[in-house]
């Protein structure tokens, strides 16, 4: 990518893209190795330092840095009636398929192309592990990686600064553990995973992306799921991500209000920011919760479970907001992190658009 960029919020796709832009931009969504907006070579922080203006849904992949490189003088890429680039005025629009989120599954979709396209092996040496094709394994020297076994022949895996692995550790690449992430004894990490900064996790993970500081630490299964960030999954908590009947998997939709026909055979959860699940939760396929949950249940909750709610299923209630901000902090300082100045405010917005849904 040659040119300077400056990525634009789009308000309606950071709607669509709920609840996990309900505490974020949309360029700050991770995926791959890292979040979007890393991704993008030449990044400026103002539309007047850039040669050319993008849409921040748009995906950073090499076949995307190759059309934007050729954008001509005064044209927007549009897709649909969508701007995803524009370059000086824009005037001139032509129609291009560029690789564009709408949802927030979407970013599952392209979890192995990142995977695969920002690994580079580092052939580690074994010691008391064993690996399978060394030489497509990253592991940074300050990773601590004891009695485990990773398996890359199936894709890459890295494994970033300050990870400790615990002895049992089962990895199948395409994988991703970030910067002081961690495992649990005999944690089973299929392909196509990013375990965040800070998260630890154990039980069985398959084909999920963890936002930063949040934890899945004992048994229990997950698959084919999005987990935001401070969120922590209580030991047996289970999703299930494939429906009896073998049919598409329905999803709630923050811009529809409705359950939307996602295409897919395999989806697990798309669960929100400072949400906790007590012990031996289990959750449906297709299961959306917002931010700031603390739910728990015997059987299987609604599939959509709004922002600030609260308790046992059947018996969910709004969680007291001032409940609410004492946890999130907490789990804030838990990770050692710094509460940030608007949190109070980010959770205000929140709690009024989901008023009605809660009532």
């Amino acid at each position: 990518m040659q040119l300077k960029v400056y990525l634009f919020e789009d308000l309606a796709l950071k709607a669509s893209l709920q609840p996990l832009t309900q505490h974020r931009k949309v360029a700050e969504l991770w995926a791959g190795t890292s979040s979007l907006e890393s991704k993008w070579p030449n990044l400026v922080s103002s539309p007047n330092e850039a040669d050319i203006q993008v849409n921040s849904g748009v995906l950073p992949l090499p076949a995307t840095f190759t059309l934007l490189d050729q954008i001509p003088e005064d044209t927007s890429y549009v897709n649909q009636g969508q701007i995803l680039a524009k370059r000086g005025q824009g005037s001139q629009t032509q129609e291009i398929n560029l690789p564009y989120l709408q949802h927030p599954e979407d970013l599952l979709s392209y979890q192995a192309e990142f995977l695969r396209e920002e690994i580079k092996g580092n052939n580690p040496a074994a010691g008391n592990n064993t690996f399978i094709r060394a030489e497509d394994i990253y592991i940074h020297p300050s990773a601590q990686v004891q009695g485990s076994i990773l398996d890359a022949s199936t894709g890459p895996i890295y494994i970033g600064k300050d990870v400790i692995l615990a002895i049992g550790t089962l990895i199948q690449g395409p994988a991703s553990f970030l910067q002081g992430s961690s495992t649990n004894l005999g944690a089973k990490i299929r392909p196509n995973t990013t375990i965040g900064k800070g998260c630890k996790v154990g039980g069985e993970i398959n084909h999920c992306i963890f936002f930063p500081f949040s934890n899945k630490a004992h048994e229990g299964y997950l698959g084919n799921s999005i987990v935001g960030s401070f969120s922590n999954l209580g030991a047996l908590t289970n999703g299930s991500n494939l429906r009896n009947d073998i049919q598409t998997v329905s999803l709630y939709d923050y811009v529809l209000q409705e359950p939307r026909n996602t295409g897919l055979k395999s989806l697990g959860q798309i669960i929100g920011d400072y949400v906790t699940t007590g012990v031996g939760t289990n959750l449906n396929t297709g299961t959306v919760i917002g931010s700031h949950c603390n739910v728990s249940s015997i059987g299987f909750p609604p599939r959509y479970i709004p922002s600030f709610s609260f308790g046992e299923y059947p018996a969910l209630r709004s969680f007291d907001f001032e409940k609410a901000f004492t946890s999130a902090c907490s789990w804030i300082e838990l990770k050692n992190q710094k509460i940030p100045e608007n949190l109070r405010q980010s959770m205000e917005e929140i709690w009024k658009e989901g008023t009605s849904f809660r009532n």
